[in-house]
């Protein structure tokens, strides 16, 4: 499968040290995709499709769509399809994806409705 800006059968590679974080502020709202090669951090509304090696939806963060990351950390709300290595949810989580995922950990009071599929 196939997104906008590259495969889901493939992880970004983890984000090198001195990478610089892009943050979609939370009064931000994009319509579109992302790409880039340090973290990103949703603290706003996106409508489209994210990839980095790192990815917090925070959790005033709200993103509709496909996201690919090696890290995934969900304090937020995702709806559509997640593929990343390692993926988080934090109890404040609402995530109805079908989530495509090396590692999974979900905290107590996490929302969860989708698909789990663990790729090795």
């Amino acid at each position: 499968m196939k997104t906008p800006n590259g495969d889901l059968d493939r992880w970004p590679d983890p984000a090198v040290a001195n990478a610089r974080r892009s943050v979609f502020a939370q009064d931000l709202v994009v319509e579109g995709d992302a790409t880039s090669n340090g973290p990103i951090e949703v603290q706003g509304n996106v409508i489209g499709s994210l990839r980095a090696p790192e990815i917090t939806v925070a959790g005033s963060g709200r993103v509709e769509g496909s996201v690919v990351a090696h890290d995934l950390v969900a304090l937020g709300a995702v709806s559509g399809m997640i593929s990343a290595r390692n993926v988080q949810l934090a109890p404040s989580a609402i995530v109805q994806a079908d989530v495509i995922h090396e590692r999974i950990s979900i905290e107590a009071g996490a929302e969860l409705e989708g698909r789990l599929q663990r790729k090795v």
